[in-house]
């Protein structure tokens, strides 16, 4: 069975190329700009859940005094299985669906610096075997105030297609994110960022592999457990802030990178994420970073584990149209915690390598079974070389 990937896995995993690739290859020293960079990384949840076998290429070239390009390139091999949305019918085991695809993305960055402005154009593609989504963003940035003041803005369009084979025809869905930025450098050693992006989502929200159940009369008196397709509303509007903080400890030669990020959308769903690194220089060339994430949420306001006792006929409903109902757990109320340790070498100031492991645990803060959370070991390798 082939699902989208974007859609089938848990937040954590869902590095999507339009903001996924900064972490990836993101450098934290500058040493010069043009470089490749390459990623390899293994996602493998508990239990034979959900593997993941990432790669990753990326690369950034200084043509010009004003104009620098990016790109980035990642290809996912998924396989494993995740809940399909039906109830435990022990009330402790979910039931699973097996999943198998492959996700081939890129984005293109063209970068165009004057004086204080830097503008930034980008294009996004990812397809896999039923699912297909083109971005294109346009980003501001503006120094002041001696270059200690940033300012940015932006907007960005997604134009994704699902296509499940056992859809007549493929389903749409957009969205639209803005996006407002300000930076200030408070002193030699801190810099502050706060964001605000406002997102609308709009067309085909629903995941088509995802069921529920309900106890269905068919006959006076004789009742049977049936499944039907989720029903998601056909607009989502999300409010997200994020907090970073940087400072540098002089006397400890290290730094904090502190992040704080709040969504609510019209849903229901309400989450707060603290994410917390400490970058250590241990001698000349080796960096050490440990790091912890926490992430909270509610639950969407139509979350349920099934229909039964309800009033809600899931065989007259129309998709987009109301009552709406899901049983996925990525709606449910839940937090996930994340340690981990990150290693980086640098050698000559012009190649460096890196390897990092995570453990990325959930935990359901409701009436869902524990067993449709699933824990996860996260290794990754890396590599860059400057020029």
């Amino acid at each position: 069975m082939s699902r989208p990937v974007f859609l089938s896995l848990p937040r954590f995993v869902r590095i999507f190329v339009f903001v996924g690739y900064l972490y990836f290859f993101g450098a934290r020293v500058s040493i010069a700009e043009d470089h490749i960079s390459v990623k390899w990384q293994d996602y493998s949840e508990d239990n034979d859940r959900i593997r993941v076998i990432s790669r990753y290429m990326g690369f950034e070239k200084k043509v010009s005094n004003q104009i620098t390009l990016k790109g980035h390139g990642v290809h996912d091999a998924i396989s494993g299985a995740t809940p399909s949305g039906a109830p435990a019918d022990d009330g402790v085991n979910v039931p699973l669906s097996n999943l198998t695809d492959v996700r081939e993305a890129g984005v293109i960055d063209l970068d165009w610096t004057r004086g204080i402005y830097k503008s930034t154009f980008q294009y996004a593609h990812s397809s896999e075997s039923d699912f297909l989504s083109r971005g294109y963003s346009y980003s501001q940035t503006s120094e002041y105030n001696k270059r200690n003041t940033g300012l940015s803005y932006g907007i960005s369009l997604v134009d994704d297609d699902v296509r499940p084979t056992f859809f007549s025809e493929h389903r749409k869905k957009k969205s639209y994110d803005y996006f407002l930025g300000l930076s200030q450098v408070v002193d030699a050693n801190t810099i502050v960022a706060l964001n605000y992006t406002y997102s609308d989502f709009s067309g085909y929200l629903s995941d088509p592999y995802k069921i529920i159940q309900r106890e269905t009369e068919i006959l006076p008196g004789l009742s049977l457990p049936l499944t039907f397709a989720e029903n998601r509303p056909t607009d989502r509007m999300r409010h997200i802030w994020f907090l970073n903080v940087k400072h540098f400890f002089v006397q400890a030669g290290g730094s904090l990178d502190f992040d704080y990020r709040y969504f609510n959308d019209n849903w229901g769903v309400e989450s707060s994420t603290f994410d917390l690194e400490w970058y250590q220089k241990v001698g000349e060339n080796l960096i050490i970073r440990p790091k912890y994430r926490y992430y909270t949420q509610s639950s969407a306001d139509f979350y349920t584990l099934d229909l039964t006792g309800t009033t809600i006929d899931p065989s007259a409903t129309l998709q987009g149209v109301a009552p709406f109902y899901t049983a996925d757990y990525r709606l449910a109320k839940f937090d996930t915690h994340t340690y981990g340790m990150k290693v980086i070498y640098n050698f000559g100031g012009r190649f460096s390598v890196d390897a990092a492991f995570e453990r990325y645990e959930m935990e359901g803060r409701d009436e869902t079974p524990q067993s449709a959370f699933s824990d996860a070991d996260v290794l990754t390798l890396g590599a860059s070389l400057w020029f």
